[in-house]
């Protein structure tokens, strides 16, 4: 098939986002889809760990004759604004004024405009498609579970990859229940910073286990885990209640986890996933056992293979994917409602 591949710049509330639009070479309406970065400031590739699965997602997706939008976060690659807005809600907002301008462009058809969106990105995908009633929402790795539970699960996990006791486990757990409360609250930024601080502080310097640090470690390292959990998109994400965002979003939706995801664990999520969504008929679930966060065929799902696999996601989940929307085009073809 050929494609056209057009280097855009597309306004939106906080600047200027650049990303790459590609698209079958026709005049016909494609179908389309926009591509949703999750967490962190990510580029239009959403590259990490030397892997660039947004890239990989539309050229496959691009070769099935779908055009795709895939744009650099705020304050990233050729984008302007700051990467400090990118807060939950100005992602939707984003979200939203792309899905607007892939509606006025002359070979998309606006009626069939599919928001896929990973990790974080599959929830925003979620609000905005409910905004925008857009053809379906494909959530790739995006959380089910309440936000808190999610980070306390993941810092667990990572820790328990590093060695750390059962105190330490218990230690952590409760310095974050503190921590993530003031995240969460509406104190102003300073002030949660230094209570949060101060949180962090006093429990490194009574870490169980551990050789006892020194003050000038105990105040760089509660500063840095500080300007993380303080940080006005951590802060949002933290206010965010996945069950009533997909309890509340009743058109089609797809959810793809990974069993061995150790970032948004699988199972958990698309448990919860399927209790959400249970009074949706248009939602669909799948789990890839042996998948990670990437959705790359993984060994243990631990952060530190993702450099050394093949490329994610693989060939199997874009598939999914594929037939599901197919199968959704179909019957909405043959439905009174495209008459």
């Amino acid at each position: 098939m050929c494609l056209r591949i057009e280097e855009v710049q597309i306004p939106v509330a906080g600047g200027i986002l650049a990303g790459t639009f590609t698209r079958p070479a026709n005049s016909l309406a494609n179908p389309s889809i926009l591509l949703i970065s999750g967490s962190g400031a990510n580029d239009r590739d959403e590259t990490v760990c030397g892997q660039r699965p947004f890239r990989i997602i539309a050229d496959y997706f691009s070769a099935l004759g779908y055009a795709v939008l895939r744009c650099d976060d705020r304050g990233i690659g050729g984008s302007t604004g700051n990467v400090e807005d990118h807060e939950f809600a100005a992602a939707v907002s984003d979200v939203v004024t792309l899905y607007d301008w892939l509606t006025k462009q002359p070979t998309i058809d606006s009626e069939r405009i599919t928001l896929l969106g990973h990790s974080e990105g599959g929830l925003i995908a979620a609000v905005a498609g409910s905004q925008v009633n857009a053809w379906a929402v494909v959530m790739l790795g995006g959380p089910s579970v309440p936000i808190e539970d999610l980070l306390h699960e993941q810092a667990s996990m990572i820790s328990k990859e590093y060695g750390a006791t059962a105190a330490q486990l218990r230690h952590e757990r409760e310095m974050n229940e503190q921590v993530f409360a003031l995240a969460r609250s509406d104190l102003a930024r300073s002030k949660a910073l230094t209570e949060i601080e101060a949180v962090i502080q006093d429990h490194l310097r009574t870490w169980p286990d551990a050789e006892k640090l020194s003050e000038d470690d105990v105040r760089n390292n509660a500063q840095i885990m500080s300007n993380v959990v303080g940080a006005s998109a951590y802060r949002s994400l933290l206010r965010q209640d996945p069950a009533l965002i997909l309890a509340g979003f009743t058109g089609r939706i797809l959810a793809v986890y990974g069993g061995l995801d150790t970032q948004v664990p699988g199972v958990a999520n698309a448990e919860a996933f399927r209790e959400s969504t249970s009074n949706n008929p248009l939602a669909g679930l799948r789990l890839f056992p042996d998948h990670n966060h990437l959705f790359q065929r993984a060994k243990t799902g631990s952060i530190s293979e993702y450099e050394n696999l093949p490329p994610g996601p693989t060939v199997e989940v874009m598939r999914e994917i594929s037939v599901w929307l197919a199968a959704h085009a179909r019957a909405y073809e043959s439905s009174p409602e495209a008459t």
